[in-house]
């Protein structure tokens, strides 16, 4: 990749960092339709998919949270952890679609609200195959999530 590629790829990742920051902002005021409607098959996967997907060798997923969640509940088994407030977020999710070709991608955070608005603002910007864990890896009142559907975590640390 060449420096100005990359140099680009490092101010649309800074510039996504802002937009999600700031949809997060507003999430206590306002909701999007996507969201407000519950789940979707066209955005969003089940635990329970998303976990088959992994064993089929058909998808990447990818933990959104903090490193301070990571540590508190663990991550899925498989997992990547990829802080959606991270710098290099793009340029990480880059490098694994590069890696796993042809394979969809699935956000997960704690209850699945951070991971929608992830996918809806990928989504909005050309991302193709790119899915939203509903409920989560905590839950949520609409769906158990990753932990109380019974499915393997790993424990994480920052070393």
């Amino acid at each position: 990749m060449t420096s100005n590629a990359l140099s680009s790829l490092r101010s649309t990742s800074s510039t996504l960092l802002k937009q999600i920051l700031l949809l997060l902002a507003f999430m206590g005021v306002m909701s999007s339709s996507a969201l407000a409607q519950g789940f979707s098959a066209a955005v969003d996967l089940t635990a329970q998919d998303t976990y088959q997907g992994m064993q089929d060798d058909d998808l990447v997923l990818i933990d959104v949270r903090t490193p301070e969640e990571w540590a508190q509940t663990g991550i899925a088994e498989g997992a990547h952890p990829i802080s959606m407030l991270d710098r290099e977020f793009l340029n990480q999710l880059a490098l694994l679609q590069e890696e796993n070709p042809g394979k969809r991608v699935a956000f997960i955070c704690a209850s699945g609200r951070r991971s929608a608005l992830v996918q809806a603002e990928l989504e909005r910007r050309g991302y193709e195959n790119i899915y939203s864990v509903y409920g989560g890896t905590t839950g949520s009142r609409n769906a158990p999530g990753w932990i109380r559907e019974g499915l393997p975590i790993s424990p994480w640390s920052a070393n």
